[in-house]
């Protein structure tokens, strides 16, 4: 068969069709993505322009409808970043602790959970018992204890359960509010519910979660080898 600038154009589009759909499979894009419509798009045009050669009413049906759910579904994407919107403690708690999740599903992730303020007094997770929520304080401040005694002071800024909240595993100390606090909490139910429902959103999730429980490691081991040397 001879290579026309029409069959080439075909073949460019089943390329990109066939790599779109393997770096889906993959696990490389995802299929909310904007590359990903993109690359469907682009492949719907090669193929669309290949069938002035070879002319087929079927398929010019579907490329052009594919084309047109691609503009549509740009346009949505487009539309949800410029609507996302963050006021200063939002903005405050997303740079802290949630850079790395996109606009759009950060504003899907603070809409599970509830401001509010606490008075002192109010525990927000028990050693030993499951964690069943996760707590930004913006403001105020809380003790940490551990059996009994009390172990840090934690205060604005600070990020409470990333590191269990996933498996609901037992906290490994006591926080309690020690001066009135604004917070920002995430019933664990709600957020297991929404990430099973969404693998997107719970990959993005799961992956700054990760970052802020990697994060929270290290500074500790900082501060532990900071205490070592200055006992030396």
């Amino acid at each position: 068969m001879e290579l026309t600038i029409w069959s080439a154009a075909g073949l460019t589009g089943v390329a990109l069709y066939l790599g779109a759909y393997g770096a889906l499979q993959f696990g490389v894009i995802r299929g909310s993505s904007a590359t990903y419509t993109i690359l469907n798009m682009s492949a719907a045009i090669f193929v669309l322009i290949s069938l002035a050669e070879a002319f087929n009413l079927s398929s010019l049906l579907i490329q052009v409808s594919w084309i047109t759910l691609s503009v549509i579904g740009l346009a949505r994407m487009a539309w949800e970043r410029k609507m996302t919107r963050f006021n200063e403690e939002e903005r405050q708690f997303l740079s802290a602790h949630f850079s790395s999740l996109p606009p759009h599903l950060a504003r899907r992730f603070l809409r599970l959970g509830t401001w509010q303020m606490l008075s002192p007094g109010t525990v927000l997770t028990r050693q030993g018992s499951p964690v069943s929520e996760l707590v930004y304080i913006a403001s105020g401040a809380a003790d940490v204890s551990a059996h009994g005694a009390v172990v840090a002071r934690i205060g604005a800024d600070e990020l409470i359960g990333e590191m269990t909240v996933m498996q609901g595993t037992p906290a490994t100390a006591d926080v309690e509010i020690t001066e009135p606090a604004r917070v920002f909490t995430l019933p664990r139910a709600t957020l297991i519910r929404e990430l099973e429902a969404d693998h997107d959103f719970a990959l993005a999730v799961a992956n700054a979660l990760q970052i802020e429980a990697q994060r929270k490691m290290d500074r500790a081991n900082r501060d532990k080898a900071d205490a070592i040397s200055a006992m030396i």
